[in-house]
C-alpha cells in the first residue's frame, strides 16, 4: 500500500512539475518579430501590439520594412507579424505569397477605412469632386499628383492610372516622397490656397488637421473602401497558438485609431506610450483583446496585462 502511495504521490509531484511547462508559450514564440510599414498606422497598431506583449511577458522585436520586403520577410520566417495589409490596394504586393502558400491572412484589425486621392475641401467646392475632373485641371495642378515612398501600394495604383491613361491622365506624372514630405507639401499648399491632388488615406491626422475631400470614380483601381489586415507567417498561428489566438482578436475602430494617431503626431510622443495610455482608459477594448488569452507561462492574460497597465 506504502509502495503504491508512494507511486501515485510520485506521479502526482512530476505530473505537477511538468502542467506549467505543458501550459506555457514554446521557447520560439516567446520572442515576436513584427514589420513596420513607418506609417503612422501602423506605430499605433504595433505600439498597442506590443503593450499587449510586454503585459503577458513576451518580447518583441519591430522592424521597419517596406511592402515588398515585408512578405518576403514572412516568407523566410524573418518576421512572424505585418499589422499593415491594406486592401485592397495592396493586393499585388501580398498576392503572389498567398498563392504560395507562404503567409496567411488571419483577422482584419480596421474595417470602414478609406484609401483613394484627395484634394482640400476648397479645391472640391470648386468643382474638383471626381477622378475624370483631374484633368481638367492639369495647367492648375501643374500635372502632378503627390504620393508617398516609392514603391508604396498606393503609388502604384496611381502609375498605372498615368500609365493606362485612365481618366485622361496619361500626361500626369507621381511626385513620390516620404509621407512627411507629402504631407509639408499639401500643408505649403492649402496655407496658400493652392490646388494640390494627393494620395490620402484614414485613419489619419491628415483628416483632422486639413478639411479634405476624397476624390470619387476610381473604385476599379483603389476599391469601395478600405481594410487593414493582420498577416502572419505560414503556420505562425499553429506554432504559437496563443499569440495567434490574441492577433485574431486584435481590431481597432477608425476613431480610436485616429485619436492615437493624432495624439503621437501633436505631442510628439512614443507610440508605445500613446497607446499605453489609451489602453488605461479603454479597458473593455483591452478585455475583448485577451478573451481566451494567456501569458507566456501560462496564466490568465487579462490580469497580468491590467497590473502593467497599472489598472
Amino acid at each position: 500500500m506504502k509502495k503504491k502511495l508512494l507511486a501515485s504521490m510520485v506521479f502526482l509531484g512530476v505530473g505537477l512539475r511538468i502542467l506549467p511547462a505543458q501550459a506555457a508559450e514554446p521557447e520560439a514564440c516567446q520572442m515576436v518579430r513584427i514589420g513596420d510599414a513607418g506609417w503612422s498606422d501602423s506605430a499605433v497598431i504595433n505600439g498597442v501590439a506590443t503593450n499587449l506583449l510586454t503585459g503577458l511577458g513576451y518580447k518583441n522585436k519591430i522592424t521597419m520594412v517596406t511592402l515588398a520586403v515585408a512578405y518576403l520577410s514572412l516568407e523566410n520566417h524573418q518576421l512572424d507579424v505585418f499589422l499593415s495589409d491594406w486592401e485592397p490596394s495592396g493586393a499585388s504586393f501580398i498576392d503572389p505569397y498567398l498563392k504560395r502558400g507562404k503567409v496567411e491572412r488571419i483577422n482584419k484589425n480596421l474595417v470602414d477605412a478609406h484609401y483613394s486621392l484627395a484634394v482640400p475641401d476648397y479645391v472640391g467646392k470648386e468643382g474638383l469632386k471626381k477622378f475624370e475632373d483631374i484633368a481638367g485641371w492639369a495647367e492648375k495642378l501643374n500635372n502632378t499628383i503627390y504620393g508617398i515612398e516609392s514603391g508604396n501600394d498606393g503609388n502604384k495604383i496611381i502609375l498605372n492610372i498615368i500609365k493606362n491613361d485612365d481618366f485622361g491622365l496619361g500626361k500626369f506624372h507621381l511626385n513620390e516622397s516620404s509621407e512627411q514630405g507629402m504631407l509639408s507639401q499639401v500643408g505649403r499648399a492649402i496655407s496658400a490656397h493652392k490646388p494640390i491632388v494627393f494620395l490620402a488615406w484614414e485613419p489619419h491626422p491628415m483628416n483632422m488637421n486639413f478639411h479634405l475631400t476624397y476624390l470619387t470614380g476610381a473604385e476599379k483601381q483603389f476599391g469601395a473602401s478600405a481594410e487593414v489586415d493582420t498577416v502572419v507567417s505560414s503556420g505562425y498561428v499553429e506554432k504559437c497558438p496563443n499569440i495567434g489566438h490574441m492577433l485574431k482578436q486584435l481590431t481597432l475602430s477608425v476613431p480610436s485609431e485616429s485619436e492615437m494617431m493624432k495624439t503621437v503626431s501633436d505631442s510628439h510622443t512614443k507610440p508605445e506610450n500613446v497607446t499605453k495610455d489609451w489602453m488605461k482608459t479603454h479597458p473593455d477594448a483591452v478585455a475583448k483583446w485577451l478573451e481566451g488569452v494567456t501569458t507566456v507561462d501560462g496564466k490568465p492574460g487579462l490580469p497580468a496585462v491590467q497590473a502593467y497597465l497599472g489598472q
